[in-house]
Order: C-alpha cells, then sequence, then structure tokens
C-alpha cells in the first residue's frame, strides 16, 4: 500500500491524537510549575466547579480508571489542597471539597492554563479556537 502524506492528514483521529499530544506537552509543562499532574489539576477544577461527582464520575471527568483515582485524591488531601468532610463511602457522592490552599493554587494555575490554551498558541485565531472547541466538545459527546 502507498501512502502518502496527504492520506494521512485525511485521518481526522490521527491528526487529533497528534495535535493532542503536542497541546499536551505544553499544558504538562504548566502543571508541573505548579508541582501538579494533568489529572491533580482537572480533579481541582472539577471540586471547583461545585459539583459533587462520585468518584467514578469524577475518574470519567479527568480521564482515569476510578481505582487510579484514589492514590490521586489521597496525595491531593496529604498536600492540603482536597479535604474530605465525611468518611467516603463507595458509589456515594464523594465528600471532597477544595481547601483554601487548594483554591489557592487554582487561583494561581488557572490564569497559566488560560494563556498556554490561547488561540494563538495553538496557531489559531480566537474564531478558530472556539469553533474548534465546540467541534471538540461534540466528539467528545458523540457516541463511543
Amino acid at each position: 500500500m502507498d501512502l502518502t502524506e496527504d492520506d494521512i492528514d485525511a485521518l481526522v483521529s490521527w491528526s487529533l491524537i497528534r495535535a493532542a499530544h503536542r497541546v499536551e506537552r505544553r499544558l504538562t509543562e504548566v502543571f508541573a510549575d505548579h508541582g501538579l499532574s494533568p489529572v491533580q489539576f482537572g480533579v481541582l477544577c472539577h471540586l471547583a466547579a461545585g459539583t459533587s461527582p462520585t468518584q467514578a464520575q469524577l475518574a470519567r471527568a479527568v480521564l482515569v480508571r476510578p481505582q487510579s483515582l484514589s492514590g490521586v485524591l489521597d496525595g491531593l488531601v496529604e498536600r492540603g489542597l482536597v479535604g474530605r468532610r465525611t468518611e467516603r463511602a463507595k458509589g456515594r457522592r464523594n465528600p471532597l471539597a477544595l481547601t483554601s490552599a487548594g483554591h489557592d493554587l487554582l487561583a494561581v494555575v488557572w490564569p497559566a492554563v488560560r494563556e498556554a490554551d490561547g488561540p494563538g498558541r495553538l496557531g489559531l485565531g480566537a474564531a478558530e479556537a472556539a469553533e474548534l472547541n465546540r467541534v471538540l466538545l461534540r466528539v467528545l459527546e458523540g457516541p463511543d
């Protein structure tokens, strides 16, 4: 089979994977500058949004298995970024909340992430970035 670069570039999913890896590297550096992993950042953001997800819902939101999330949560609790309000129960809403330290860290990290996420950093104009985000959110909501 003879393929061309155009054939390869025509694969939407492959282009998405390549673009995701490029952006992930940049954001991972931003997170690391603040002592966070991408998953830890996601947990802090979702808890800051004021929802009370189950551990399984939170794991899906940050793209890890629920079993993997336990260690992440324990680490955030140990660092004083997240607090447990009550004893956790399997399958129940997470009794987790951001602490003052968690809010403070997120207040510093969020602007750095927004800057790294800027349209110019992605090689796009503002309208293109908004459209790309709209399309990506549709892909995320689409059928599995």
